[in-house]
């Protein structure tokens, strides 16, 4: 079974360390770009080149247990040989041949103006890639003509009629997320990275696809630049199985009433947005340590989709976030599960050296006002360590 597990935290009035004064910067929400996406998606299957097998599975487990997914199915089900299914497979086939997964529409589709204020997409333009020339421009195209498309798909069949019936459902995620949010995260994550964001807004996603296990589920962040300024999102697949009742759909559960699921995914994602960008000029320096990604690690983090060293870095830079985070906000409880959990059961090793360098940071800020300022000492931690320390804290 593939599994990814993604963690974070939110909040919005705390009592920091600081002192700093309290903003109002998270929200919950829903959208209904990405809501229309992950329908194109589920009808798509049957079209796909690549993945298939692993998108067919997702789709017979979930919709046993996501009843948005199930009541999706029940409305539009016969839909899946129209042109967005058979346009979504290609597209979905054709970001892979470039690098790139699904989680690169987020970003996209958050971009443009909601579709149920009936305005058309515009073309689409990188910011930001590593694509050149013609495959830039003509991933672009792709990428502007299949918008059009998702945009007539949500028109022409009436999507804004399914989020309506199903609105109270979409409330009550809402809901169950706000119920579990901590006060003061977007303060505490200000003060640790020395850095701001416009806004923070969690988007619940009871389409996205992705089996529960464990209460696991999957976490998608994205940036939007919004007037010189930037609005973090974080989109969340549901993490609480809620079997479909076909008969009553009178639930009492809408799945993601779990707390310590509902806290650990977002501040992860939202952490990503202040770590990502800041390590890519480090790249280089951070493929120099490349040799601790030993086979034994690589097999331990298959389940959880890192590929590459460059990637389990980023992500065992994120999680001290957490940790430190949980610290500022003196959740001594919450700091003390993530340690266990990270280092422990989800084997991000480095993260205890890194927490004992990172606190010179944190009592120096005079001389590193911003975390970016700190990358090059937390990036030692990794070149002065060797394999044989990997595979000895692997055998434990």
């Amino acid at each position: 079974m593939r599994k990814l597990i993604i963690l974070g935290i939110f909040i919005s009035t705390l009592s920091c360390k600081t002192g700093k004064k309290q903003t109002e910067k998270f929200n919950v929400d829903f959208n209904q770009n990405i809501e229309t996406y992950f329908l194109a998606e589920i009808l798509s299957i049957n079209h796909r080149k690549t993945n298939k097998q692993w998108e067919e599975y997702k789709l017979k487990t979930c919709k046993e247990y996501q009843p948005i997914v199930a009541e999706a199915l029940n409305d539009f089900g016969n839909l899946t040989q129209i042109k967005i299914s058979i346009e979504t497979a290609k597209l979905n086939d054709t970001l892979l041949s470039f690098g790139y997964g699904n989680d690169v529409m987020m970003g996209i589709l958050l971009e443009q103006p909601e579709f149920n204020v009936s305005k058309k997409p515009s073309n689409f333009k990188f910011s930001q890639t590593s694509l050149k020339g013609k495959d830039k421009n003509r991933l672009e195209q792709i990428i502007s003509n299949y918008l059009q498309s998702l945009f007539d798909f949500y028109q022409t069949k009436n999507i804004k009629d399914f989020y309506d019936r199903n609105a109270n459902f979409y409330n009550a995620a809402i809901n169950e997320v706000q119920s579990h949010i901590p006060k003061g995260f977007t303060d505490a994550m200000e003060t640790y990275y020395g850095d701001s964001r416009e806004k923070y807004i969690a988007l619940v996603s009871p389409m996205m696809i992705w089996p529960i296990e464990d209460n696991e589920g999957r976490g998608i962040g994205a940036t939007v630049d919004y007037n010189k300024s930037k609005i973090v999102y974080e989109i969340m697949s549901p993490y609480v199985q809620v079997p479909v009742n076909s008969d009553n759909k009178d639930y009492d559960q809408f799945g993601f009433d779990y707390k310590p699921r509902a806290i650990t995914l977002t501040v992860h994602e939202f952490g990503h947005s202040f770590v990502n960008s800041e390590l890519e000029p480090y790249k280089e320096q951070i493929e120099n340590s490349s040799y601790l990604f030993t086979d034994k690690l690589k097999k331990e983090m298959e389940s959880k989709g890192i590929q590459t060293w460059n990637v389990y870095v980023i992500e065992s830079l994120v999680r001290l976030g957490e940790i430190r985070i949980a610290e500022i906000q003196n959740d001594n409880e919450r700091a003390d599960y993530l340690r266990d959990y990270h280092t422990t059961q989800e084997h991000f090793i480095f993260i205890p050296q890194l927490e004992k360098i990172v606190l010179e940071y944190e009592n120096n800020r005079e001389k590193y006002p911003m975390w970016k300022d700190f990358i090059p000492e937390l990036l030692r931690v990794f070149s002065n360590n060797n394999m044989e320390f990997v595979n000895e804290q692997l055998s434990k």
